[in-house]
């Protein structure tokens, strides 16, 4: 019965997609979203960082999330963010941006691509870069 009823959640539960972005040799990003979203509803875009050890990711300049200029979907607001007692990002939480598909998209498969901007320091030798990760994923738009 238990299994039974455990079957059942899972399957009402959204389902998830990952893709791990590794071109940066200081961090690695994994981007976690939705598999399907509905036309009027908001996803969320959960990118999670790990940096290499005596690196770390700063919160201040903002992270910065731009899609592809005719892009079927608009980021909604700010990122949500956990920061550490340094001001610096928390990597225990990932940085959150809502996403909407726009008006007028179609349903059914869609490309969503783009583009994360983010700043990362050497804590031992004080140097800081900007970052730019591009990603490209596919969600369904559903009704």
């Amino acid at each position: 019965m238990i299994s039974v009823i455990f079957s059942v959640v899972l399957l009402l539960l959204p389902s998830t997609e990952k893709r791990i972005y590794s071109e940066n040799e200081h961090v690695t990003v994994e981007l976690q979203y939705p598999a399907t979203v509905a036309l009027t509803k908001s996803m969320n875009l959960e990118f999670s960082f790990s940096p290499v050890e005596g690196i770390h990711v700063n919160t201040n300049p903002a992270f910065e999330m731009k899609l592809e200029k005719n892009s079927l979907f608009e980021v909604l607001g700010a990122p949500q963010l956990h920061k550490d007692k340094n001001a610096y990002l928390d990597a225990d939480h990932p940085v959150v941006f809502s996403v909407k598909a726009k008006s007028g998209t179609a349903t059914g498969k869609q490309v969503l691509k783009g583009k994360l901007f983010y700043f990362f320091c050497s804590d031992k030798d004080g140097w800081c870069n900007r970052y730019s990760q591009s990603f490209e994923i596919t969600i369904n738009v559903s009704r």
